[in-house]
């Protein structure tokens, strides 16, 4: 059996077989768990409390589901888990059959129908104790949903990586949320393999561009893949590559940094010396280009208008509601010239 819930094996009873048989009568004829003990054993109305008899023919229809599961009888299992998923939601069996008819799928490959039924499973259960388990699935099956290779087919890091980024998603945000869950240690492995298959992904992007002598696109994907896949890119071969077709455009500041990169990551690398040296030529040339630049202009300042004379007195604005202000009402008196003696 794949990897998943743990499952217990049991041996089967008579009593289980007839309950097997019981149920699967109930579903051809379109009937619940809850409807059939109803019948059989006379319940009470449908608004009751229910009966320990429906709880327990509930509870056994799941495990004799579960056997079938383990058996991998996926398709005598699921009926089994319809009729108790069909059960009122406060039935507890009702909550775990809707969560294995999940497994049932992902274990016949359908992992596109199981990853709904899980994500179905945490909308309506969002407080249920299986929520991680759930959640995990839901990673899981997109995992198992990457590009794989198989005879004469090109390898899988060629093929288009949606998928693998949708993977990525979902195994980081369930690693975020549930990192003691112990389901955990086995989302960060498929965590690294789908960040390894995307990682690749650019490397051989970083190819295509670079036999076509597009040095721009190869810095790019370089430097793209340094900062999204640190634990991965940055590795003195490809560091060294991204300086170099950082320099083959020209572009001064991105070789420094870059070069930077290198010695601070691999201050022993085989391209020590070189990355010094080219450091040393940018510092200078950056040097030279600011002693032989030309000094800014400095434009004069504009003369501030003039103000009104000293002891003359300013003419009165009118408010803002355009009317003219009381004071524009005032007399100017001209200066008088005094008299001779």
């Amino acid at each position: 059996m794949r990897d998943g819930a743990p499952m217990r094996r049991s041996a089967r009873g008579p009593s289980a077989r007839r309950l097997s048989a019981r149920l699967t009568t109930a579903i051809r004829g379109g009937a619940t768990v809850l409807g059939l003990c109803l019948a059989v054993a006379g319940c009470g109305t449908a608004g009751a409390p229910l009966s320990d008899e429906v709880k327990d023919v509930a509870r056994r229809a799941y495990y004799d589901g579960m056997r079938e599961l383990v058996d991998g009888d996926y398709l005598k299992a699921s009926r089994l888990f319809q009729a108790v998923a069909a059960s009122p939601r406060h039935v507890k069996y009702a909550s775990l059959a809707k969560l294995r008819l999940g497994d049932a799928l992902y274990y016949q490959g359908r992992y596109a129908e199981a990853t709904e039924l899980y994500r179905g499973f945490i909308q309506q259960y969002n407080t249920d104790p299986n929520l991680p388990y759930a959640r995990f699935k839901v990673a899981e099956s997109y995992y198992q949903r990457i590009p794989g290779e198989w005879l004469l087919s090109p390898p899988a890091h060629e093929f288009d990586q949606i998928l693998t980024q949708q993977a990525e998603a979902e195994l980081k945000g369930f690693v975020s949320t549930f990192p003691t869950s112990q389901y955990a240690p086995e989302a960060r492995r498929m965590l690294a393999g789908a960040r390894s298959m995307l990682f690749q992904h650019e490397l051989y992007a970083v190819d295509f561009y670079a036999q076509r002598e597009k040095w721009q696109a190869v810095a790019w994907r370089l430097k793209q893949a340094t900062e999204t896949y640190p634990e991965l890119a940055e590795r003195e071969d490809l560091v060294w590559r991204m300086a170099s077709a950082w320099r083959a455009v020209a572009d001064r500041g991105e070789t420094a940094k870059a070069l930077g990169l290198y010695l601070t990551k691999f201050p022993d690398g085989p391209h020590k010396d070189e990355a010094r040296s080219q450091m040393e030529a940018i510092r200078k040339a950056v040097e030279e280009e600011q002693k032989n630049a030309p000094a800014p202009k400095v434009e004069p300042k504009k003369a501030e208008p003039a103000g009104p004379e000293d002891g003359a007195e300013p003419e009165a604005e009118p408010d803002k509601d355009g009317t003219p202000s009381k004071d524009s009402f005032k007399l100017k008196m001209p200066e008088l010239t005094p008299l001779p003696e």
